[in-house]
């Protein structure tokens, strides 16, 4: 080749090496743009499938609730309903209707009937909460990406139910699960009419006419429904000015004395409450603010929504962040406010039980909450005795020691008797009612509910005290209305006292119910035939405690009180072996020597035993050493050793402070009765 020739090539090369960059260039250029394109539409698909999941957060929502409502508040729930009543009655319906807002206890009271079967009541309140958060979005026209605020006034609905507690026991109308609902879906109503009204004077005839005929029927919520129709109104730009002022103006006119005049009509209610008919009413004042808040709350959440949600305008963007920080705030919030107390829900269920007659269930209960702690309670020993450590002043330790107190189990006193009492009706109370935990936590509570409004009847009924149990019932009557549980215990009331007539009284009101009129038909098989009624459960367990004078006395509304004067003031002559085992029983939970050895006396004479039980013995062997009595027991070998062994425990294991001694001596005796009387100590009711 040659010089020339090569020269050629070279330029040749040259020329199609650049076209090659070119090209390259062009090429990368064209991928980074295919890369860009792609990435932006898996973005793209991301956040528009992101907003399709973030639409069905309420279902969701809904679902949960439920499951929690269903398997872990029934008994809750079921409360509920046992301490409302509906009776298919013309005379109970028109009763309704003494108060404004009478037709929305009276659907209230309806659909708390269903609670009777907690998932299907559940299911019925959840899809009522999730039309108002649907209807909320349609009625007041709020944007796409604005949605999830509607959830708002849902959440504060379910928080002013799940956070009763111990309120539902001094509830005046046990219409206040559905009520609250039901009132926020009436206040909508006006919404969709005055949409469609097109004149001034219309509209104005539209809101005097509901809110004169929704007060009587919805009481508060019929001037929720009227506010907020004005508001919207008000926020109507393309009305005059003037015209939306006095829309507004007459409105307010109609809030404030269209209660007025309608007091008039009406004789049982004060005028001051007519802005509150409706809402919740509680028979302890300090309840009111803090039942009525949330729902008060939702309420405004009405009208303020119809004037903000004209200045939301839609967009096609979608705010993500925002939506999910609305699920995520009203989520916690229905958390946290939520009422968590296991020892109220154990309350309940043994409640429940008793109701039921289901004696195993109730120590069962009772048991599951003990052994729900076992490791909590190991973990609070560990981090105290951790923190414990080096201190040496007393004063310091205590303060310690109290501040831990909270994290360890206590049953509450409620607890203790209903696990006594069903103990006792299996008789095994003597056997076991001290190798279990004991304690008197005290309510988690804003005011303590006493004792007597919430068990107080069941304790006096199977305790055969029915005439004590009447007299409550007479009282739950006056302060909270009737109820199914306070018709059943005047129901048994009579049928045990043999008064037919007065037993139809209330055998017929429950023959009205949906769900009691089976049981008030046995009854009303039982309440003239005395050989029947005595074969009959419960009356067959309740009659054997019914062998004192029948006289009533006051309680002092100190249940627990009550039922120990009752046993140890004086032997009845024709006392029962189950009212003797009752005695002994209550004798030895007050620690009482001279009582213990009174009761004993007559407990053997009245039972056929061949054995002291082991609680009783471990009791007389303390008691006669600690009296240096001499007195020759027949007591159980073992008994003696267990006896030795806790004094050895205590030679080598000083006790410096009892509550900081308290827990290693429970895990090593806290089944004998010696734990119990040196460590169960100044316990308190209420």
């Amino acid at each position: 080749m040659t010089v020339c020739e090569n020269s050629s090539f070279h330029a040749f090369y040259n020329e199609k090496r650049g076209k090659n960059a070119i090209f390259g260039a062009i090429s990368y250029m064209h991928a980074r743009a295919n890369i860009r394109y792609m990435t932006k539409v898996t973005t793209n698909k991301s956040i528009r499938l992101s907003e399709q999941l973030l639409k069905y957060i309420p279902i969701l929502f809904a679902v949960i609730l439920w499951c929690v409502l269903s398997f872990r508040e029934q008994f809750f729930l079921k409360k509920v309903e046992d301490l409302s009543v509906f009776l298919f009655d013309k005379l109970f319906i028109m009763d309704s209707f003494k108060t404004p807002g009478g037709f929305l206890g009276l659907a209230g009271s309806f659909l708390t009937q269903f609670l009777f079967i907690p998932w299907l009541g559940a299911l019925i309140w959840i899809a009522l909460l999730l039309l108002s958060y649907y209807l909320t979005i349609r009625t007041l026209r709020i944007p796409e990406r604005y949605r999830p605020i509607a959830l708002i006034p849902v959440a504060l609905l379910v928080i002013g139910n799940m956070s009763l507690g111990y309120g539902v026991f001094i509830m005046r109308e046990q219409d206040h699960f559905f009520a609250p609902v039901l009132g926020y879906l009436a206040a909508l109503i006006p919404l969709f009419a005055i949409k469609r009204t097109q004149t001034v004077a219309s509209k104005l005839i539209l809101l005097t006419i509901w809110t004169a005929i929704g007060f009587p029927l919805f009481g508060t919520f019929a001037f929720i429904g009227t506010l907020t129709a004005a508001c919207t109104t008000f926020m109507d730009q393309e009305m005059l000015r003037s015209k939306r002022l006095t829309i507004l103006a007459v409105s307010l006119a109609l809030i404030i004395f269209i209660p007025l005049i309608a007091y008039s009509f009406y004789t049982s209610y004060r005028l001051v409450d007519s802005w509150h008919m409706g809402l919740p009413s509680i028979s302890d004042d300090q309840w009111t603010f803090a039942i009525r808040t949330p729902f008060q709350l939702a309420l405004l959440f009405l009208p303020v929504m119809a004037i903000a949600s004209r200045r939301l305008k839609e967009t096609d963007s979608k705010n993500i962040i925002f939506q999910t920080s609305v699920y995520v705030i009203s989520a916690t919030a229905v958390w946290g406010f939520w009422f968590k107390d296991d020892n109220f829900r154990t309350e309940l269920a043994m409640s429940e039980a008793v109701d039921r007659f289901e004696w195993q269930e109730v120590v069962d209960f009772y048991r599951k909450a003990v052994d729900a702690h076992v490791k909590s309670d190991d973990k609070a020993y560990d981090d105290r005795t951790a923190k414990l450590k080096g201190v040496k002043d007393q004063d310091t330790r205590n303060s310690i020691i109290d501040s831990f107190s909270d994290r360890f189990f206590e049953p509450t006193r409620t607890m203790v008797l209903y696990r006594d009492l069903a103990l006792l009706k299996m008789n095994r109370a003597l056997d076991e009612a001290f190798t279990m935990k004991d304690g008197s936590r005290m309510q988690k509570s804003r005011t303590i509910i006493p004792m007597v409004w919430q068990s107080g009847k069941q304790f006096y009924l199977q305790y055969g005290l029915v005439n004590m149990c009447y007299r409550w019932c007479l009282e739950d009557v006056i302060e909270h209305n009737w109820s199914y549980s306070t018709l059943k215990y005047m129901v048994m009331h009579s049928v045990i006292m043999q008064e037919p007539e007065l037993a139809d009284k209330y055998i017929n009101k429950l023959r009205k119910t949906l769900f009691y009129r089976k049981w008030a038909r046995q009854q009303d098989a039982l309440k003239s035939d005395r050989e029947k009624m005595s074969a009959a459960e419960p009356y067959n367990s309740i009659l054997p405690y019914m062998c004192f004078d029948n006289h009533m006395s006051n309680d002092m509304m100190k249940t627990e009180t009550y039922l120990i004067n009752h046993f140890l003031e004086k032997e009845p002559v024709s006392a029962t072996p189950e009212y003797d085992r009752a005695a002994l029983l209550f004798a030895m939970h007050i620690q009482d020597i001279p009582l213990f050895w009174e009761r004993l006396f007559y407990y053997i004479n009245s039972n056929n035993l061949k054995v002291l039980p082991r609680s009783v013995q471990e009791a007389a062997l303390l008691y006669s050493t600690l009296e240096k009595d001499g007195r020759q027991l027949p007591l159980d070998d073992k008994v003696r050793e267990s006896y030795n062994e806790f004094n050895r425990y205590v030679q080598n294991h000083p006790i410096r402070s009892m509550k900081e001694s308290e827990y290693p001596y429970c895990q090593k005796f806290g089944k004998t009765f010696y734990y119990f009387y040196y460590f169960m100590r100044d316990l308190k009711t209420y």
